[in-house]
């Protein structure tokens, strides 16, 4: 009796180790799997996902204070605002960051938006997420944007106007330009204090279809639907409305043809070119009170550093083959900061002859002056 006693109890002792070596078992199979199904689940990921939350685990292990941003944000158009634009919530806020240099006096604000009703597909790999990227910049010193800009950007503000393919300006103090391609579209507006761009990645056209020509009969025309003016748009309204200004104008409608406008601007100025060649005086007495050599000099620089230099030769009784202008940029001391030469050909007598071009100088200059050589 005693011996079948001892035995059961071994009996269940054995059934107890093997059901805990079973369930460790089990325990540490289904681990594996978890591990697994995580691990091919993160391999499925956009590269940003897994950067966004290694960068989420970082802060857990390590809080950082969190950086105040920019009174800038305020301009940023609101999500309910870009609703409002496209009927229903697509748009949603994922990130922005801002940076200040007050030894320059400039700030910056980046803010990036994704389409949220966009459902990434990571087994086909055929839809990418749209996003748009606003960046605002205000400046105190326009030189001092400009260094700024030159130093971030490889393609300078004057050569992205001029390759535009839409410019145009709400009013005196505001100039604003559109490209497209292919995968998306940017718009830039530039004020006497701020540039505002907005560019958005649209790779299969599901918010506007910027894969249209830009010339032509099926060209692409902006409507009130192209996202990037419209954002531009209202942060320009929102600059306006801080300094206590109201604007209704529509960005999309002021935007015109930059090709248009520079075949428009050819033709005025060859027309005027012919109205330049004045008829030879008859009479030499009408001649006698006319001030020769060059007259009506100026050079001006505008914002982006580009210097428009004008004035007129007025020829005397002699005809001239060729003359040379030499145009001089000093500094406040004098000193000769830059120099340009022109030449003028076949001047006839009594003839006058006006000059008109540009050039650009990243050197500061006080005064300039021109003299020709003949």
């Amino acid at each position: 009796m005693k011996k079948i006693v001892i035995f059961t109890i071994f009996t269940i002792l054995m059934i107890i180790s093997i059901q805990n070596i079973s369930f460790g078992e089990e325990s540490t199979e289904r681990e594996d799997r978890k591990k697994a199904i995580e691990e091919a689940y993160k391999n499925f990921k956009r590269p940003h996902q897994i950067i966004e939350e290694s960068v989420a685990e970082e802060e857990v292990k390590e809080p950082e204070v969190k950086k105040i941003l920019s009174k800038l944000k305020k301009l940023l158009p609101t999500e309910e605002k870009l609703e409002e634009g496209t009927l229903r919530t697509i748009w949603q806020y994922v990130d922005k960051q801002s940076t200040l240099d007050d030894e320059v006096g400039i700030e910056t604000l980046t803010a990036f938006l994704k389409d949220i009703t966009r459902v990434y597909d990571p087994i086909t790999n055929k839809y990418k997420v749209s996003t748009i990227q606003i960046e605002i910049i205000k400046f105190d010193d326009i030189y001092e944007f400009e260094y700024y800009w030159d130093e971030t950007s490889t393609v300078t503000i004057e050569e992205i106007f001029n390759n535009a393919y839409l410019v145009g300006s709400p009013n005196k103090n505001i100039d604003c330009m559109f490209n497209h391609s292919a995968e998306g579209a940017f718009t830039i507006c530039k004020t006497d204090k701020y540039l505002v761009q907005s560019i958005i990645f649209d790779k299969y056209q599901e918010h506007f279809s910027y894969n249209k020509l830009k010339i032509g009969p099926q060209k692409l025309q902006l409507n009130q639907d192209e996202m990037t003016t419209m954002v531009v748009q209202q942060i320009l309204k929102n600059i306006d409305k801080s300094n206590g200004v109201e604007s209704d104008y529509e960005l999309y409608k002021i935007l015109k043809s930059n090709a248009e406008i520079k075949q428009n601007e050819k033709t005025i100025k060859e027309q005027n070119s012919i109205g330049e060649k004045e008829k030879k005086n008859e009479i030499l007495g009408i001649e006698k009170d006319k001030k020769y050599g060059i007259q009506n000099f100026s050079c001006i620089k505008d914002e982006f550093g580009l210097v428009t230099i004008s004035g007129q030769f007025n020829n005397n009784q002699i005809k001239k083959d060729k003359v040379i202008l030499e145009i001089l940029f000093l500094d406040s001391n004098q000193n000769i900061v830059f120099k340009n030469t022109a030449n003028l050909l076949n001047i006839d007598e009594f003839e006058t002859k006006r000059f008109l071009g540009n050039t650009k100088i990243n050197n500061s200059f006080l005064t300039c002056t021109v003299k020709a050589e003949i």
